[in-house]
C-alpha cells in the first residue's frame, strides 16, 4: 500500500512541476525560436572560452544571459533599446541594466 502511495506522490509532485522550476539551459531543447537557439550556442561558446574549467560559473553566466535576453525580447523596439543592442551585443544581462538605468533617467528628467 506504501509503495502505492508514494508513486501517486510523486506523480502528483511531477503534476505540479512549474515552467518557473525548469532550468533555463533545459529550455533550450524545447525551443523552436531558431535565433534562441543560435544565441544560447554563442552563449555556451562565450562562457566555455571565458572560464574553460570553471563549469558552475559557464551555468551561472549563461542562465543569467538567457533570462535577460528573454526580458529584452519582450521590449519594444525602440532607440534606447537598439543602443543597448550595438553596445552590448552578446551581453544581454548587459543590456538589461544599461535599458532599465535609461529609462529611469529618461522619466526623472521629463
Amino acid at each position: 500500500m506504501d509503495d502505492n502511495k508514494s508513486k501517486t506522490s510523486s506523480y502528483e509532485s511531477l503534476r505540479s512541476f512549474k515552467d518557473s522550476d525548469i532550468h533555463p539551459q533545459e529550455l533550450e531543447v524545447e525551443s523552436t525560436d531558431p535565433k534562441k537557439e543560435a544565441i544560447i550556442i554563442r552563449l555556451k561558446e562565450k562562457a566555455k572560452k571565458d572560464w574553460p574549467n570553471d563549469y558552475s560559473t559557464q551555468e551561472f553566466w549563461i542562465n543569467e544571459q538567457i533570462e535577460a535576453y528573454d526580458y529584452m525580447e519582450t521590449i519594444e523596439d525602440n532607440p534606447i533599446k537598439q543602443q543597448a543592442q550595438k553596445d552590448w551585443p552578446l551581453d544581454f544581462s548587459t543590456q538589461k541594466f544599461w535599458y532599465e538605468e535609461q529609462v529611469e533617467a529618461k522619466k526623472r528628467i521629463e
